[in-house]
């Protein structure tokens, strides 16, 4: 099981000799990833380049690469052997000489070097402290498909997968979420700049090699601001006991990191039943469209999900996926999430009976009784249970942001939304909750700085950066705001609320807003939306009878009302009372 350097194959003969063609074929070759091949080229890697742009740039030969591989060993062995004959008598010679001259030289470094290896007083951990890099936080990259079949893509996104999530479980450990590190799929960026990108001392790279009914994946730990190799070794077995793989990998880059940690803190790395490839493939499939968060992917989430389960159904992170995905594909989808939710509730219940240290599944369930029972103190256990099992699981720190929220604990609110960000931080969804939780702690410069972060990673938070307009008497600049983005959007409301707010100012443009979603199915899609509209013209009645109907379909903002700023006027009313009392709020 693990070898830490390549096997090539015999030197052939030159009449067999095969070109490799690319940095891809030479690194299947050699069996090691591309970015190390790429590098071995500084070490006399017999590497040629074409003049031709319009052939491949560069190329090898089998028989040139497995002379230099050869060398390269013997190069290790002792170059020659001990002098003899005239050599060795003048060199007899002036030992007489050296020893009058540099003995007492000798019997200092002695003295020395004695000082270090006893580690008297503790010099030599001074001395050297500085010279062993120390990882506090790390990103598995995603790894190189070398498989040659562009359909493996999804198994190997499982495999970075499956390694991020064993590593998250080192509490002193920081571990970037998969919705970041997959930003960088197939990018040949220098590893000082990712690690500067996503705020980490080492970064996890490699390979995976998929023939058949076996898996080869070779894994390589780099301190990433020096670029140093700390270490590297390949692990190979059958795919259908393809999570035992994974936890041999994750438990050697483990244990090649608990030295530089500073502490003995031990992942918690449970054993785990084989899985059918085919199942697995779904559950990756699964994960890869519910990150989108798009209507689309969302449901074709939850169909691989559920093909996850029926492949294997004693998987148990396919149900805990299906529990989030659920929900998730009404709410893009404009329908109400509550009609799914009982489902998904049984789902993250099941996924525990399988495995009861799934912090996914944790997560889910809490975030479920928050959301579908409002039942706060046991939605608060699953959150910190979560938490213990996987510290660097940007999700529960979200969802554990929204309870804080909920309980009107608003600073704290903001800090375990950073604590996401920073577990995320290309994550468009993490970066616009962080935005979110500024906003309601109405700390309004820092949110619409925040929101246009989120939406340099993609364009989704027109509404709430208006929100913080309106707040910051800035309702003009908001209303026009919606109005561009409507462009795209709501093309066809547009010229009508031009109009509307050309000859009525900000109430003219709510009041027909009102008039134009308050029926049909948009009336079903955006209850929240409505209410916030009659909160804003001052019609207090109506704003909280369509806080009810928010409540009805189990709208997340609904669970906010107590900090939500756009309510902050109509709070004196009878109907606001009565909702904390239904969601359980009234303390």
């Amino acid at each position: 099981m693990g070898k830490s350097k390549p096997e090539p194959s015999s030197c052939p003969s030159e009449s067999s000799a095969e070109r490799l063609d690319s940095w891809k074929e030479i690194a299947a070759y050699l069996k090691r990833d591309e970015r190390t091949v790429r590098r071995w080229e500084q070490e006399g890697l017999p590497v040629h380049r074409h003049v031709h742009k319009k052939q491949a740039s560069i190329y090898a030969y089998k028989t040139e690469v497995d002379a230099w591989w050869n060398n390269g060993r013997q190069r290790l062995e002792p170059s020659s052997p001990p002098p003899s004959g005239p050599a060795a008598l003048r060199e007899g010679a002036q030992v007489v000489r050296w020893n009058r001259v540099w003995f007492p030289v000798l019997g200092v470094a002695v003295l020395v070097a004695g000082t270090l290896v006893f580690n008297a007083a503790g010099i030599r951990t001074r001395i050297f402290a500085e010279r062993v890099p120390t990882i506090r936080s790390i990103a598995v990259l995603p790894l190189d498909n070398l498989s040659g079949d562009a359909s493996q893509e999804y198994f190997v996104d499982g495999m970075t997968d499956a390694l991020i999530t064993d590593l998250a479980q080192i509490s002193d450990l920081k571990v970037i979420s998969r919705t970041s590190v997959m930003q960088y799929k197939g990018a040949r960026r220098p590893l000082p700049e990712v690690a500067r990108a996503l705020g980490v001392d080492a970064v996890v790279e490699g390979s995976v090699v998929r023939s058949g009914s076996k898996v080869r994946i070779t894994a390589q730990l780099i301190h990433a601001p020096s670029d140093h190799h700390l270490w590297a070794e390949s692990f190979e077995g059958s795919a259908v006991d393809i999570l035992s793989i994974q936890d041999n990998v994750a438990r050697a880059i483990t244990d090649r990191i608990q030295g530089k940690l500073g502490s003995q803190v031990r992942p918690i790395l449970s054993a785990r039943k084989p899985i059918h490839p085919a199942a697995y493939e779904d559950y990756v499939r699964g994960l890869y469209f519910f990150d989108k968060r798009e209507a689309e992917a969302s449901v074709r989430s939850v169909d691989y999900f559920r093909k996850a389960i029926a492949g294997d159904p004693e998987f148990a992170p396919a149900y805990a996926g299906l529990a989030e995905a659920l929900p998730a594909s009404y709410w893009f989808n404009e329908r109400p999430p509550v009609e799914v939710m009982a489902e998904a509730k049984a789902a993250a219940k099941r996924a525990l009976d399988l495995d009861d240290r799934s912090a996914e599944a944790h997560t889910a369930l809490g975030g479920l009784l928050s959301l579908y029972d409002w039942n706060w103190s046991e939605a608060e256990k699953e959150l910190k249970r979560a938490l213990e099992l996987n510290p660097n699981n940007s999700l529960t720190h979200e969802r554990y942001m929204m309870w804080l929220l909920s309980m009107g604990s608003l600073s704290e609110a903001v800090t375990e939304a950073r604590r996401a960000q920073q577990l995320d931080p290309l994550s468009f969804f993490i970066n616009r909750e962080l935005g979110h939780s500024l906003y309601v702690a109405r700390r309004y410069d820092e949110a619409v700085e925040q929101f246009r972060r989120s939406d340099e990673l993609k364009e989704n938070n027109e509404h709430w950066t208006a929100a913080v307009l309106k707040e910051q008497s800035k309702e003009k600049e908001a209303i026009l705001l919606r109005l561009e983005h409507m462009i795209e959007t709501s093309p066809k409301d547009i010229d009508i609320l031009r109009q509307a707010f050309a000859t009525g100012g900000r109430n003219g443009y709510w009041t027909k807003w009102t008039q134009l979603h308050s029926s049909g199915s948009r009336a079903t899609a955006q209850p929240y939306f409505i209410s916030a509209a009659e909160a804003r013209l001052g019609h207090a009645d109506k704003a909280w009878e369509w806080m009810e109907r928010s409540a009805d379909q189990r709208e997340v903002w609904v669970t906010w009302v107590k900090v939500d700023p756009v309510f902050d006027h109509v709070r004196s009313h009878p109907g606001y009372s009565r909702l904390l009392q239904r969601i359980h709020l009234a303390h």
